[in-house]
């Protein structure tokens, strides 16, 4: 009897080996199944953040012709003075190309904020310094822009709540759930602060040529400061966003997707 049980044992024993050893490989299984889902999921974020980020971007410029529609009129305005020093001829260059350049976008049929905003924006430069009778208030809305745009980005920042974070999170969709994520937090606000210490960099330099009347040289630092070293901050800001932490997405609200009058399942 003894021999028997033991025989019968033997079998036993091995099939729990068995057994157990195939909960562990289906666990190690399942466990590199999750990592694989997580990483794709990761990935997935990342390019939709990727997206996110250069829709923020090319809604903030307007497109290559809102790059263009911001710096040839002032190009113009700044030749023409500087060959004439004579202020109308330099205007009416500015605005000239503004309207051909708001044709170009309405034959093109591109969004008309954008073509309005860019012509709108040449008539006020040019406004200001045709009805003050001085050339270097051509360049004024420019720093009243940056003066705002330096307080913005500051204060945002300072709140704990930054510019880039609020702009960038409805289009990722993730709206403002960074707020919860510590990592992501830091990273909007050291791209918020990077952008406003450009902003303070503008003002530090083209106040004072502003009050001095060198106006000619304000034309000059104006474009240097411009577009390349803008598209550089954008560039290192995109860079603290990229390392950041994924975002999360909001939990959808309590009822969401029932139909009104109707009995939840």
């Amino acid at each position: 009897m003894s021999l028997e049980s033991g025989q019968r044992a033997e079998p036993t024993s091995r099939g729990r080996d068995a057994a157990a050893f195939e909960g562990v490989m289906r666990a190690a299984l399942d466990d590199v199944a999750a990592d694989a889902a997580d990483g794709a999921a990761h990935a997935a974020a990342k390019e939709a953040e990727a997206k996110a980020y250069e829709e923020a971007v090319k809604k903030a410029f307007g497109g290559k012709m809102g790059m263009a529609d911001a710096g040839l009129p002032a190009i113009v305005f700044l030749i023409v003075y500087t060959a004439t020093n004579s202020l109308n001829p330099a205007v009416i260059g500015s605005v000239a190309v503004a309207v051909v350049m708001f044709a170009i976008r309405l034959l093109r049929r591109e969004t008309l904020q954008h073509a309005f905003s860019g012509l709108f924006g040449v008539l006020v430069c040019a406004a200001f310094a045709k009805f003050s009778g001085h050339a270097q208030n051509y360049y004024l809305p420019g720093i009243l822009i940056n003066l705002g745009s330096f307080l913005l980005f500051a204060g945002t920042a300072l709140a704990r709540w930054p510019i880039v974070g609020l702009m960038i999170g409805p289009i990722t969709g993730e709206m403002t759930t960074w707020k919860q994520v510590p990592g992501r937090l830091r990273a909007f606000t050291n791209a918020t602060w990077l952008l406003a210490g450009l902003f303070a960099v503008k003002l530090a330099v083209q106040v004072p040529l502003y009050l001095t009347h060198h106006t000619t040289a304000l034309g000059v630092m104006r474009l240097v400061l411009g577009y390349p070293p803008y598209l550089a901050c954008l560039y290192f800001a995109w860079q603290m966003i990229k390392n950041a932490p994924p975002p999360v997405m909001p939990e959808p609200a309590e009822g969401a997707g029932t139909a009104e009058g109707d009995e939840p399942a």
